[in-house]
């Protein structure tokens, strides 16, 4: 039963109930991720993106405490006008929807936050930027992140551009095992750092999407749940590696000199990126959101057209 703080757009229940695609997207790349006009004009876009290729698109944010699963035009106007005022928006992950919903907040959803909503409209596929994961130096701070157990608990498919390099990428990898979350490598068998589409990381290659489609009916008929679909960015946008570590060690370094950690790290370090790369960052970005979301549409469809 859907709690009554869960609001679902018609054009979400009604292509549900058709048995027609439909793909989330989160809502921290609004809320956290760029500053207005450019947010909203991101959300329009990659929107826009699923409705040509005859997707439904689901993007799920909280305003004033309820759960919204798609946004219908007037509901759009009003976060519109939200981001321009620059309202105060939480960042939420899956364990703050409670108490963000019992206190009226209005946020941003993370990847965790995101799979829970998704999972209980009964949406499959999910497109984001990156995952979050194991952040460096976590043996003294513990800093890892909830979008981890979200994949071990809530069966939907994620497509991401892997996860961030400001994480500790062995460390995530090594999570993402024990907790025995497939990770499969579209037309790739390196795993992908978001801002750089190879690693020397090694995963399972999938190009065939018979072949997803029969693996994701396996997966959930043997209990599995999560699954992290890594997608390249686009080879034309994708940063080089070494230039980006001396970066990230830096940013990394100014965050513990001004005490920033938690919720703030991730946004911090982000933002010392984008400066440090003279907006090339942002860009990848850009790219890489498109493409999740390209391949997110072509997923939801071959789930739809082989019944699944």
């Amino acid at each position: 039963m859907i709690p009554k703080s869960i609001n679902i757009a018609p054009s979400v229940r009604n292509a549900l109930k058709d048995k027609k695609p439909v793909v989330a997207l989160e809502s921290t790349v609004l809320t956290h991720g760029l500053p207005y006009p450019e947010n909203f004009s991101i959300f329009q876009t990659l929107e826009n993106l699923l409705i040509s290729q005859k997707v439904t698109p689901a993007t799920i944010i909280v305003l004033d405490g309820i759960a919204y699963i798609g946004l219908e035009e007037n509901m759009q106007m009003k976060l519109k006008q939200m981001l321009k005022n620059k309202e105060n928006f939480s960042k939420l992950g899956m364990r703050d929807l409670p108490l963000a919903i019992a206190k009226e907040i209005s946020g941003g959803t993370t990847v965790s936050a995101t799979m829970l909503l998704a999972h209980l409209a009964g949406i499959k596929v999910f497109a984001t930027g990156g995952i979050g994961g194991v952040h460096r130096n976590w043996e003294s701070s513990l800093d890892i992140s909830s979008d981890l157990i979200a994949l071990s608990r809530i069966p939907v498919i994620v497509i991401s551009a892997g996860c961030k390099a400001i994480l500790d990428i062995p460390a995530t990898l090594e999570v993402l095992e024990t907790l025995a979350i497939p990770i499969l490598g579209w037309k790739t068998n390196s795993f992908p750092l978001f801002y750089t589409s190879k690693s020397v990381y090694p995963i399972e290659k999938i190009d065939n999407l018979d072949i997803f489609v029969s693996f994701w009916k396996n997966h959930l008929a043997l209990k599995g749940k999560g699954i992290l679909i890594a997608n390249p960015i686009p080879e034309e946008y994708s940063l080089p590696l070494d230039k980006l570590d001396s970066i990230i060690n830096e940013s990394i370094e100014q965050a513990q000199i001004k005490g920033i950690k938690g919720k703030e790290l991730t946004p911090f370090l982000l933002d010392f990126l984008a400066q440090a790369t003279k907006g090339e960052s942002i860009k990848a970005n850009l790219a890489l959101l498109k493409n999740n979301v390209q391949l997110a549409a072509e997923l939801a469809k071959a789930l739809i057209n082989k019944g699944s």
